[in-house]
Parts: C-alpha cells; sequence; structure tokens
C-alpha cells in the first residue's frame, strides 16, 4: 500500500476514536513515524499568524454578519477548526499583543496596562522569550509585517525580540499617536529600520502588508517560516483602497473587512501556488473585541475596552488540513491567545524550554481531533502537555478541596484595559468580582443579562480568582524598562523627574469674546518659591493650524528651568483673520501681569518664545508696544502687554520684503499669508505693514535672540532685523541648529540645543 495513503487513513482512524487509549495512541503514532520516511519527518510546517485589530466576535460571515460578505475567511472555516469561545489576552491593543506573543497573561510580563503610546519607556522585557525568538533559535525565518505597538526603544523593536524581517507601523494611527509626529510629517510605513513612506495611508496598508507577506513567503519558500501579520485595520482611522470603497452594506467598517477577507484569500492562493499549502498552518484571530450584536440572535453585548464579552472574545479559526488538523469543525472549548505559544511550538516539533513559566496551554489534541477538551497536563498528550505544571500551585487550605489543578489552568482571567483583573470563567461560568460577584452562565446566557444563584460555583471561582492574585504577587515580571535619559537620535521626551518636577494648572481661562473663551496652560516648578519670570510659548502652524499643546514639552522644560511657563491658544486666522491672534497674545500677558500674584510671577519679567507662526506672533509681540490697533479688547486693559525678551524662532520678521511680495500671490503657496493677512502684500499693504515686525522696531523694544534649522529658509535669520536693533544698541543675536530643519522641535538633540539657548538668553535678560 502506497505509505500515504496509509498515513492518512490510519490518521482518520485516530480521530474518529476518541476514546482510544493512550496506549494505543501512542503505539500508532510510533508506528507511523516508522513508515514515514525520515525526510519528510524533519520537515517543519511554516506557521501564518493572521491578527487583525478590533474586529468584533459576529463580524464574519462565519460568525454571522449579514452585511458583508467573506468568502475566503468562511472557507477558511470550513476547511479548519472554527472556536466559539476564544479570548484575546486582553480588550486593548498592546497587552494583548504581549500575551499572544509570550504566552503569558499580559500581567506576569508586566504588559497589562492600557497601550504603549510613542512616548513610552517600556515594552517586552529582554528576558522574555517570545514566539519569534523560540522559532528563530529553531531554525525559522521569522517575520513580523503590520502593527507592532509593543514599545518603541531600540530593545523593544521587532527584530531585537526575534524578528528577522519587519515591514509596517510600529504605532497606530489614531489622534492620540499622531500628534507624537505632527512635526515630522505623520507616521512612518517603516521597513527593517527605513521610512518607506511618510506619512502611511490607512487605505493602503491592508494591500501593502499582504504585498510584502507574500514576498515574504516566496523568499521562504523552502522553510521553515513563521510569519506574523498583525494587520493595522480593522483599528480606527479606517482606510478602505478604492476598489473596495462602497463593497459592503455596512459602511466603511464592512469594505474594511471584505478588503481584509481577499488579502487574506491573496495568502493562501500563494500558499497553494508555490505548493506549501500542505505544511502550512494558518491562524486567523482578532486581537480584542469592538461592540455588541446587532441582531437578537447575536446576544453578546460590551465594546473594546470592557470585560464584558464583547470586549475581549473575538473570531479566531485554525486552519492545517495538511498538518493533521480537523476540518469543518466549531469547538466550545475556552481557548485563549496564550495558549498558541506551546501549540504552534509542538506543531515545530519544538519544546519550550525547562525555564520558562508560562500560562498557555498545548491545544495541539483539540486541533488535531484527537480529544474534545484539552487534555490534562498528566495525561502527556502532546510535545508541550507539561508546561501548566511550571505554574506555582500551593493553594491554603481554605481553597484547596473546591478545584483541582487542572481546573484552574483551564480557567480563563480577564482583565481590563487598565490592568486590573475582572472577572474569571471556567467551562460556562463567569463571575464578575469588582463592584460585587456576579455570576453568569454563558452557555445559556451570552449576554450576561441574568444573574445565576450558586453559591458553590461562586465559591469555586473567587478561590480561583484570589489563587491567581497570589500568583501574580510572587511570579509577576517585570516589563522592560529603557534607559530614563532621552534619546539625543530620537522623538523629544521628557523625563518621568522632569514631570514630575512641576506644578500645572490646565485650561485656565485669559481672553473672553463674546461666548468665545481662549485657554492657557501654566507651568511652574515645584521646588522654587517666590516670584519668578514668566515666558509665554506661542505655537505654530501656519497662523491656521495647531494648538497650544504643540509647545507644551517646550514650555514644561522652560518652567524646570525656573520659569513660570505657559502655552496660549489663540484664534486661528480661518476663525478671525489678523490682528486676532496678536491681540490674544497681548491678552496673555495682560492676564499674567494682571494675576502675578496668584501664579507667583514677576510682572517686571516676562519673555516670550514661539516657533514659525509663533515666531513672528513672539517678534511682533516684542516690538508693537504700545500699538493701539493690536492691543484687541482681550481684557486687563489696565496692564501693559509689553514683554521684556523674546525668542523668536524659525520667524519672519519682514512682511513687506520683495520675498513676501512674491509667495503671497503664488496660488498655493501663499494660501497662508493671504487666509492670515486678507490678501496678498499688493493686495493689502497696510495690513502687511501692520504686521511686520520690522516695520514697528525702535529703540525702546527688549533684546530679542534668534534661533532657526540650518536648513530652513534664510529669511528666519532676520539680518535686517538684527541690523536695525545693532543701530539702536538692543541686544540680539542668531543661533542655527546644525542639520535642523524648520520644525526642528521634534528631534531631542535639537530640543535641547534650543532649550539651552533660550535659557541661557532668559537668564541674562529676565533674571
Amino acid at each position: 500500500m502506497n505509505v500515504e495513503i496509509l498515513n492518512e487513513a490510519m490518521y482518520d482512524q485516530m480521530r474518529e476514536q476518541n476514546t482510544v487509549n493512550n496506549f494505543v495512541m501512542s503505539y500508532l503514532t510510533a508506528l507511523i513515524l516508522l513508515l514515514i520516511p525520515a525526510s519528510l519527518q524533519a520537515r517543519k510546517p511554516n506557521i501564518v499568524f493572521i491578527l487583525v485589530d478590533d474586529q468584533g466576535y459576529y463580524d464574519l460571515g462565519c460568525y454571522g454578519a449579514t452585511e458583508v460578505a467573506t468568502p475566503r475567511i468562511d472557507a477558511m472555516a470550513q476547511e479548519g477548526i472554527r472556536f466559539t469561545d476564544y479570548y484575546a489576552a486582553a480588550p486593548i491593543c498592546s497587552p494583548s499583543r504581549a500575551g499572544l506573543l509570550t504566552g503569558c497573561y499580559p500581567r506576569r510580563i508586566g504588559n497589562e496596562i492600557w497601550v504603549h503610546r510613542a512616548d513610552s519607556t517600556s515594552g517586552i522585557h529582554t528576558d522574555e522569550l517570545t514566539l519569534a525568538e523560540l522559532f528563530k533559535d529553531n531554525g525559522y525565518a521569522t517575520a513580523c509585517i503590520g502593527k507592532w505597538h509593543l514599545g518603541f526603544h531600540e530593545q523593544f523593536l521587532p527584530r531585537n525580540q526575534g524578528f528577522d524581517h519587519y515591514f509596517g507601523l510600529l504605532h497606530n494611527l489614531d489622534p492620540v499617536e499622531v500628534v507624537y509626529f505632527e512635526d515630522q510629517g505623520g507616521v512612518p510605513l517603516m521597513r527593517n529600520g527605513e521610512i518607506v513612506i511618510r506619512p502611511a495611508d490607512p487605505a493602503e496598508l491592508t494591500k501593502l502588508y499582504t504585498d510584502e507577506a507574500i514576498q515574504f513567503i516566496e523568499e521562504n519558500i523552502d522553510g521553515p517560516f513563521f510569519l506574523y501579520l498583525p494587520h493595522t485595520m480593522l483599528h480606527n482611522p479606517l482606510g478602505v483602497s478604492e476598489e473596495f470603497q462602497g463593497s459592503s452594506k455596512w459602511g466603511e467598517y464592512g469594505d474594511a473587512i471584505q478588503e481584509m477577507d481577499h488579502n487574506v484569500g491573496r495568502i493562501f492562493d500563494s500558499l497553494k501556488r508555490l505548493n506549501i499549502d500542505d505544511n502550512t498552518i494558518v491562524i486567523y484571530a482578532s486581537d480584542n473585541g469592538r461592540g455588541p450584536g446587532r441582531t437578537p440572535d447575536q446576544k453578546i453585548r460590551g465594546h473594546k475596552l470592557s470585560t464584558y464579552e464583547g470586549g475581549i472574545r473575538v473570531p479566531a479559526i485554525a486552519w492545517g488540513p495538511g498538518l493533521g488538523l480537523i476540518a469543518g469543525q466549531n469547538s466550545s472549548e475556552v481557548v485563549n491567545a496564550m495558549d498558541w505559544y506551546p501549540t504552534l511550538a509542538t506543531f515545530a516539533g519544538i519544546k519550550v524550554p525547562e525555564n520558562r513559566v508560562i500560562d498557555g496551554r498545548d491545544i495541539s489534541p483539540l486541533l488535531k481531533g484527537e480529544s474534545r477538551v484539552v487534555p490534562p497536563p498528566g495525561q502527556k498528550a502532546s510535545l508541550n502537555a507539561l508546561v501548566p505544571l511550571r505554574r506555582r500551585w500551593n493553594p491554603s487550605g481554605e481553597w484547596k478541596s473546591l478545584f483541582q489543578r487542572n481546573e484552574y489552568h483551564n480557567a480563563f482571567f480577564y482583565h481590563g484595559s487598565q490592568g486590573a483583573l475582572a472577572a474569571v470563567r471556567w467551562r460556562n461560568w463567569k463571575l464578575y468580582l469588582n463592584p460585587s460577584l456576579e455570576l453568569y452562565d454563558l452557555a445559556n446566557d451570552p449576554g450576561e443579562s441574568e444573574l445565576v444563584r450558586n453559591g458553590e460555583i461562586i465559591r469555586k471561582l473567587r478561590g480561583m480568582a484570589i489563587l491567581f492574585q497570589e500568583e501574580m504577587r510572587l511570579d509577576a515580571r517585570p516589563a522592560g524598562e529603557a534607559a530614563p535619559q532621552p534619546r539625543v537620535d530620537g522623538r523629544t521626551e521628557l523625563s518621568h523627574a522632569l514631570l514630575d518636577s512641576l506644578d500645572q494648572k490646565l485650561d485656565v481661562t485669559y481672553a473672553r469674546y463674546g461666548n468665545r473663551t481662549l485657554e492657557m496652560d501654566i507651568y511652574r516648578p515645584k521646588s522654587i518659591w517666590g516670584q519668578l519670570p514668566a515666558i509665554v510659548c506661542i505655537h505654530g502652524g501656519g497662523w491656521a493650524n495647531g494648538n497650544r499643546a504643540n509647545h507644551g514639552n517646550v514650555a514644561r522644560a522652560l518652567a524646570a528651568r525656573g520659569y513660570v511657563a505657559v502655552t496660549i491658544s489663540y484664534r486661528l486666522s480661518g476663525e478671525a483673520p489678523f490682528p486676532a491672534a496678536i491681540h490674544d497674545c497681548k491678552a496673555a500677558v495682560r492676564f499674567l501681569r494682571a494675576h502675578a500674584r496668584e501664579y507667583g510671577i514677576d510682572p517686571e519679567n516676562i519673555g516670550a518664545l514661539g516657533l514659525s507662526a509663533g515666531g513672528h506672533l513672539t517678534a511682533l509681540l516684542a516690538t508693537s508696544g504700545g500699538v493701539a490697533e493690536l492691543e484687541g479688547q482681550g481684557g486687563n486693559p489696565e496692564f501693559s502687554s509689553t514683554i521684556q525678551a523674546a525668542v523668536p524662532m524659525g520667524a519672519q520678521t519682514e512682511l513687506q520684503s520683495q520675498r513676501t511680495r512674491e509667495i503671497s500671490a503664488i496660488e498655493d503657496r501663499g494660501q497662508i499669508w493671504r487666509q492670515f493677512l486678507e490678501g496678498s502684500l499688493d493686495e493689502k499693504p497696510e495690513t502687511y505693514r501692520l504686521a511686520s515686525p520690522l516695520n514697528h522696531l525702535d529703540k525702546n523694544d527688549p533684546p530679542c535672540w534668534f534661533i532657526t534649522g540650518e536648513t530652513d529658509d534664510p529669511s528666519t535669520h532676520a539680518e535686517n532685523f538684527r541690523g536695525r536693533m545693532e543701530e539702536f544698541s538692543i541686544p540680539s543675536g542668531l543661533s542655527v541648529i546644525k542639520n535642523a530643519p524648520h520644525p526642528f522641535l521634534g528631534k531631542q538633540v535639537w530640543f535641547d540645543e534650543m532649550v539651552d539657548t533660550a535659557d541661557n538668553f532668559f537668564q541674562n535678560t529676565l533674571k
């Protein structure tokens, strides 16, 4: 008989006989291995893990969605095993990914709280053995293609966590993260440390990731390879290519799902085309939930970030018929993201190292149909079956008789997006722990709508929760922590020590115009008493964009040097053209003088600093003291708006120059000028004269020090302005930051040089 036919027949028989005892199973397995040629035995399987971002439980055709068509993923489920009770490691991005890649509850490895933003100093500790490192150490080519979100300092990056190749976004694209990249042109798409595209376009990512994944597969056709493909979609902001726009009955979200389905199909087509589909396992799962059901039959409730089922129970499908994974099966066994670590290692013939304590269980017997449940470790039914026994097991007398060790290992412990233990599930039972104990029977009530009274089960699950808390208290490991000093070659960061040294008062209203209010944020060093000089930090944005948060780091860094530093909002040109912005700057100065006692300010020593459009306003503030047309009605008219020192950065000081005349007349380039000043220089010469700092400069004006980037336009050197100041014997100067562009505040080395320069100048003029 043909060996391959014999092997297939014998495996089919074993799948159908789930009651065969372990001895017979082991004997048959050994016999099969004797019949298989050694060359085939040594062939390691390829692994493709597709992780989708923020896909809800019901959001695929095979999970009940009627608003979208997902034929390729549905076919994957028909040819594989679909899980009905699968849990992500957490209801939010970073902890979920940490759990998947380490096989540990995120809490065990110190990564359970919220997400890693671009200013995060933590990540997966280098002592942890990620799934990628495990596979790489055992001869696999490894790649991460997609969204990382697991730390951004060098030691946390994908290629230092076991991946040979990386392509994708290290960050999210939502507004709270994009803000970190505004000065750099947006979030970059990276390939192995090099920027490929900036800013990344959400509409292109699903296809680009898939293109890169297929290329990696083609380059490693001889295998084995481990491909981790964590998509940016379906996270907001959504992006859909033109081909799929309007293709679903569910708006942009449905369109993005259908594009995802198409590209999952491209992966399968490539595996088949390359004739390696029979030696590849493909996993499809979501990193956390999205929202509740939409029909009476879709009972689950809850959104992302919550520990209701809708926040953390997600779609999951495993496919690999050529490697013995069962086909066309649904499993209601409670499994979770941590289980993939020892399971995939078993399929690869890799034993998890003995010194690794993880939380995942080897579910390979379940995937192969050898058991309908995850076998107890004592049965030794798979290569990594004994891994759970490495976890601490020392229950106190109060709980010892309530549950067995294997029951404890099979429980799932829900943690909220802030990292706290929230609930525990065992079999069909789910117990919420806070603010009071609430028990639900998920088999009959997946919507968690009816409380169940069962004292025995409540006590059992509460005991599991207490034992788990004790285990984590004793055995949790720290997250990786980057060195506290700023990365001089990277994005600007302020140390926790600096931030902790400051008092702050935010959203202080300093001016009113009818119903319109303007706010400032005020920072002051905690350790210094008495009156301090004040510095008004005026953000840029071409007079039309930006907000006071853009100069928040500048204000905090200066405050730490011994000033009261404030950032201000002002009316942008889209709301009110010139001279509204300078009216607001003057109102801010008057407010500080009016409230000098309250904020510990020396009213005789107030300076200003700003970049770009903020630099122009700083220079104008310095030179227009007493110009009635520029004072405005922002309040506190009895106080002076003059300042005693100014640091204009990247500033335009000569608005009546030939350069300004030419730029203001150019259709695209001069649009901001025309919006701010309501026309070109030729159309509004008097307005440009009034807005030009050089026009107002006289001998009574304060010292000014200019800072600009070396690659910025030469007009920012303010040569005529500084020459006039020299004629008036007013102290002035220029610092050019080497290699820096116009927006230099975002890079640490340039930022530090700017702060040092400004501080030296203000020390000499205000203190």
